[in-house]
């Protein structure tokens, strides 16, 4: 078990037809991943409940672009929604040997975990009831730090710290 830092670069806000229309790098096709438009996301929109610029959903593009994703979230939910703005999350990585490597897309797994654990974004159904299994990824702890327009995240995420045990015994 050891520590692990993720450093993630947050850029935005957009508008889902900006995504769709510019987020297309996907990298050439002898070196899949190469491209620039793979990582996490944060949609903000209006909530019934939360109200406006209300965090609505943390998801990930891994296996396809963000322009791909963006597409997919556009015919199934986000055509209802009116206003929403994206900021794009690029985990660092050097594009040519670690962007879709088993240790990149288990950095941006664990990334979207404690996220969407810790700022229970209000359209994510997944990952928020239990607390990230951090001895699954082969951590003790981790650390997200966020630069760039991260929006309404803290500038650091420290799990499992941030989830207000007093000590190891009180954990569920």
């Amino acid at each position: 078990m050891f520590k692990r830092i993720i450093e993630i670069n947050w850029s935005g806000p957009y508008t889902c037809r900006h995504v769709i229309n510019k987020m297309k790098d996907g990298g050439s096709k002898k070196n899949k991943w190469s491209g620039e438009d793979y990582g996490l996301y944060q949609i903000y929109g209006r909530h019934i409940l939360a109200g406006k610029n209300a965090l609505l959903y943390v998801g990930q593009a891994v296996q396809q672009t963000f322009s791909a994703r963006f597409k997919q979230h556009e015919k199934d939910w986000m055509r209802y929604e009116r206003g929403c703005k994206i900021h794009l999350g690029k985990v660092k990585a050097d594009p040519k040997k670690d962007r879709g490597s088993r240790q990149w897309k288990k950095d941006v797994d664990i990334a979207e975990a404690i996220l969407v654990y810790k700022y229970t974004p209000n359209y994510n159904s997944s990952l928020k009831q239990d607390e990230p299994d951090l001895k699954k990824y082969s951590y003790s702890c981790v650390r997200l730090i966020h630069k760039g327009k991260k929006k309404r995240l803290k500038p650091k995420d420290h799990a499992p710290e941030d989830y207000g045990y007093k000590k190891k015994d009180d954990r569920p």
